[in-house]
């Protein structure tokens, strides 16, 4: 016998560890997670152990984002790989849920009469059909999964007309989206038509002014996953823009990105932080070097939420229509990109310049306040034009 259904329970499925804060989508995810506690909600989570990490004990057994999590292991069947190879060879969109992982789907949302059902990526969209009806179905839609395939893979071995319909089939199976980038809303809208598209930017509490000290730990830092489009960008940066800058300048990096970054002199490499507060606070500055990517950036993003300039190429602007006058030093040559590190570590007024943007534009644009009045309008049936409730950034 199903329960009664409460209009604050939600079942989010995302298929990693997110609490290894080693890309940029786990900090989203905690960050919406986060918003669902501040709103009063019950959180069950649905998870996958090894597909790209594995929980430990001690993050499955913490209940500060979730009130329980249950776990599928990821072991693929015969009939998976071969589906999965199918979709590589044909140029589609592979459906990564496995047989396990339906059943699960299927079973919590027949325990419980769940009012929101949230997944994360298109490769999961599939998991939409094992929810049965009365839950409302949200895609937590991350980028565009058909142009960073294509972007990594590049169009010699790629079909975009089959990839894009499968991404468009996928997100059209939910009723509303939360994208993280405008530019890809507008992309989806006129194919997905029953699906509302709700504009939930990378958000994060205010994390600045920052306490005494700070800055004083590294002078560039970078936050990055082992991704094509990081490898990509820290290559690039190792190989053509670290032999220009003075030596003596200090770095670390912390994320997967650190299995391929070769260890210089006064650079720090740690693979796993649980907590990057100390990371941002020891930062003078931090960079973006991607040369690709979709979606907009989140390692940007928290950045600007420290108060930390950010010095990046054109691409670690994705997703932000305010090209200016945002805290970040654009650069996309080696030299310009070399240019832009010196100064801010040298000028002061051109450092607390870029840093008076950054916070401003923070809060213009990030804060936890404009994103929980956007999710309250999906999660609690508030109008836009009703005054949203404080997030953390505003407490009553």
């Amino acid at each position: 016998m199903g329960q009664e259904m409460s209009d604050k329970s939600v079942l989010v499925f995302y298929p990693h560890d997110f609490y290894e804060m080693s890309a940029g989508t786990h900090r989203r995810v905690y960050d919406l997670l986060a918003y669902f506690k501040n709103r009063g909600f019950t959180v069950d989570l649905l998870s996958i152990n090894g597909y790209t990490n594995r929980w430990t004990e001690r993050d499955a057994g913490r209940r500060d984002s979730f009130d329980s999590i249950r776990l599928c292991e990821w072991r693929p069947s015969m009939t998976d790989w071969l589906g999965f190879a199918a979709s590589r060879l044909l140029g589609g969109l592979p459906d990564f849920s496995i047989k396990p992982l339906r059943r699960a789907m299927r079973e919590l949302t027949a325990s419980r009469r769940y009012a929101f059902v949230v997944v994360t990526y298109g490769y999961w969209g599939a998991l939409a059909d094992c929810v049965a009806d009365g839950p409302v179905k949200v895609m937590n839609f991350q980028d565009c999964l058909t142009l960073s395939y294509y972007m990594a893979k590049g169009a010699g071995r790629f079909t975009l007309g089959r990839m894009f319909e499968g991404e468009v089939r996928s997100v059209s199976k939910f009723s509303c989206a939360l994208s993280v980038s405008e530019e890809e809303a507008l992309l989806f809208k006129p194919f997905c038509q029953e699906t509302s598209f709700v504009n939930v930017p990378i958000f994060c509490p205010r994390r600045f002014p920052r306490r005494p000290g700070a800055g004083s730990g590294f002078d560039i830092l970078f936050v990055g996953s082992d991704n094509p489009f990081n490898r990509g960008g820290m290559a690039w940066f190792m190989d053509e823009v670290y032999p220009l800058l003075p030596q003596g300048v200090s770095m670390l990096v912390v994320g997967r990105i650190c299995r391929h970054v070769g260890k210089k002199d006064n650079m720090t490499l740690i693979e796993r932080l649980d907590d990057l507060d100390g990371a941002y606070a020891g930062a003078r500055l931090s960079i973006c070097p991607l040369k690709g990517g979709t979606g907009m950036k989140v390692k940007v993003v928290d950045s600007l939420s420290y108060g930390i300039p950010v010095v990046t190429t054109s691409w670690g602007l994705t997703g932000m229509l305010q090209r200016r006058g945002n805290g970040c030093w654009t650069a996309d040559t080696p030299g310009e990109f070399a240019r832009g590190i010196t100064t801010l570590l040298n000028d002061s007024g051109a450092y607390d310049r870029l840093r008076g943007q950054a916070e401003a534009f923070f809060d213009g644009h990030f804060s936890t306040d404009i994103a929980y009045g956007n999710l309250d309008a999906v999660f609690l049936e508030r109008r836009p034009d009703e005054k949203p409730g404080p997030g953390p950034d505003n407490k009553p």
